[in-house]
């Protein structure tokens, strides 16, 4: 796999401090996280995402967190609460 580099343009810190997770073995028993970005549709789109992982794979929980605005990047405190909380996270966005 060639490597790949990710840039967030939200961001004024060094892309070189940007890492990947390490991917999960399985998805089977772990702990969704769905971060909403509080856009237009989000939650609909967040919802049906829910389902399909849920008929795909035995997700023990899904921990549904929403952002105080989609015009701002999510509060540390949000974020460092979801990635104690879950096992892994899809965010969403819609309109």
């Amino acid at each position: 796999m060639p490597n790949t580099t990710l840039l967030d343009p939200t961001s004024q810190g060094d892309v070189s401090a940007k890492f990947l997770a390490p991917r999960l073995d399985s998805l089977d028993g772990k702990v969704m996280g769905l971060l909403n970005i509080t856009k237009n549709g989000s939650d609909i789109f967040l919802d049906r995402i829910a389902e399909l992982m849920q008929e795909r794979f035995d997700i023990a929980e899904v921990v549904h967190v929403k952002k105080p605005t989609f015009s701002r990047p999510a509060p540390a405190e949000l974020l460092v609460e979801l990635a104690e909380q879950t096992d892994f996270v899809i965010e969403g966005l819609a309109d």
